[in-house]
């Protein structure tokens, strides 16, 4: 297993970092008050699922435990059923509940044969198809389903107001290109805007490193997704153009050959025809030079 960061984000907050945070590394975390821990996401094999929950159950194997999922894509969400298993419960907007307990999804045709483990989706999902707080003892955290399509059609993000942390999912990448296969390029702009509101000061974002308000990891990514919309406002784009001047542009961001989903999505969007799903995937992996190899 590669090498995993666990930082400490407040007296109550911890993050669970997977760099470089590429394909299926994503970040996850906890928050611990005196009576529940949360764990906010999971990770996509049963080896390092079991490690994030032994991590966060280690100074305090008592308190009952919880998982938020931030939306329904394996990385996140594959270790859900592990959670349930070690006899917590699992919470995620209805959308995304619903895809989960349809999974695993793992995409062999994409990512060749992996060894995810036992991944098998968890028997009941808690919905959370509304704002709601929740009391940890002597601490609070807010779940926010975003009130649109972005990254995915279920996105959700937790909030720690004392701590001022936000765990923003996939609405936020960090040094890593975004993807939305199963987004919305517009809505996701409408999220991030969103996201600002919250006024917090510590973001952990879905993949690679924690970034803060004050840095420009999120105005560099609303700059990404409205560059996409613009360069795709033409009838018919030339796509491989359009890549290579993405990685020039945005050359330090892991998994560039997400770019071809991306235009793809945008020009969908722009032209209001129906996303190709399947065409965009080839032309990913057609970027990617085949099937893109996972290291887990």
């Amino acid at each position: 297993m590669s090498s995993v960061e666990i930082r400490s984000l407040g007296p109550r907050t911890t993050a669970y970092l997977q760099p470089p945070g590429g394909w299926f590394l994503n970040n996850a975390g906890w928050i611990g008050g005196t009576e529940r821990l949360v764990l906010v996401d999971t990770c996509a094999t049963a080896q390092r699922s079991r490690h994030l929950i032994e991590q966060a159950r280690s100074t305090d194997r008592d308190l009952p435990l919880s998982a938020v999922l931030t939306h329904a894509h394996g990385d996140h969400a594959n270790g859900a059923g592990h959670v349930e298993r070690a006899g917590g419960t699992v919470h995620a907007t209805p959308t995304a509940a619903e895809e989960v307990r349809g999974g695993p999804h793992t995409h062999p045709e994409i990512f060749g044969q992996v060894p995810w483990g036992e991944i098998s989706p968890p028997e009941r999902i808690t919905p959370v198809p509304e704002p709601a707080e929740v009391d940890l003892g002597r601490t609070r955290i807010e779940l926010h389903p975003v009130p649109n399509r972005a990254h995915t059609g279920g996105d959700l993000v937790v909030h720690h107001p004392a701590e001022g942390m936000l765990f923003t999912g996939d609405l936020l990448f960090s040094g890593v290109t975004p993807l939305a296969l199963h987004g919305s390029i517009a809505g996701w702009l409408d999220a991030l805007d969103w996201v600002k509101s919250f006024g917090a000061s510590t973001f952990v974002p879905g993949h690679g490193p924690i970034t803060t308000a004050t840095e420009a990891v999120l105005d560099r990514q609303v700059a990404y997704l409205r560059w996409l919309l613009d360069v795709t406002a033409i009838a018919e784009p030339e796509y491989d153009t359009l890549q290579q001047r993405a990685r020039q542009h945005w050359p330090e961001w892991h998994d560039a050959e997400r770019h071809a989903v991306n235009l793809r999505r945008a020009h969908a969007e722009n032209h209001g025809h129906e996303f190709d799903l399947a065409e965009a995937a080839l032309a990913m992996l057609s970027a990617a030079g085949g099937r893109i190899q996972l290291d887990l």
